[in-house]
């Protein structure tokens, strides 16, 4: 019950340009209970709301409209947060895939997107994120 209740309270930031797919996203993932979702349809958004809402997690589309791509995005973020990235993408060609692998995400998805399998890295990633800081916690004492 616990593990649930953790996952509950995970706050997830959504990267998507295209807006059918965002909103699927984030009813699924409220109707899952995996946690309060934003969204964000640029990197100038993600920017934003990554210092109004501080993450738990980061599922971000590589290709956004906009002045900079999801992968830029993503290292700009990384570079200011240690917050997870998952990048889903309807592009799966190598050199998109070096590139994005550059970020260290802790998981690439290709659309369609297999929600069942994202669902479930979306709970481990939390899951290993709450027991780092638990472990942390009491190293520290």
């Amino acid at each position: 019950m616990r593990k649930r209740r953790d996952i509950a309270k995970t706050k997830i930031l959504i990267v998507e340009d295209e807006i059918i797919t965002a909103m699927s996203l984030k009813q699924l993932f409220e109707h899952w209970g995996l946690g309060k979702c934003k969204q964000a349809s640029s990197g100038r958004e993600a920017f934003e709301k990554m210092i109004s809402e501080k993450p738990d997690i980061v599922l971000i589309d590589i290709h956004l409209k906009g002045e900079i791509n999801g992968i830029e995005t993503a290292r700009q973020l990384q570079a200011n947060s240690r917050v997870p990235i998952i990048f889903i993408t309807g592009y799966s060609d190598e050199e998109t895939i070096k590139k994005a692998d550059k970020i260290k995400p802790v998981a690439y998805f290709v659309k369609p997107l297999d929600f069942y399998k994202l669902r479930s890295t979306i709970e481990s990633v939390v899951s290993k994120k709450k027991r780092n800081l638990k472990q942390k916690k009491s190293s520290n004492l």
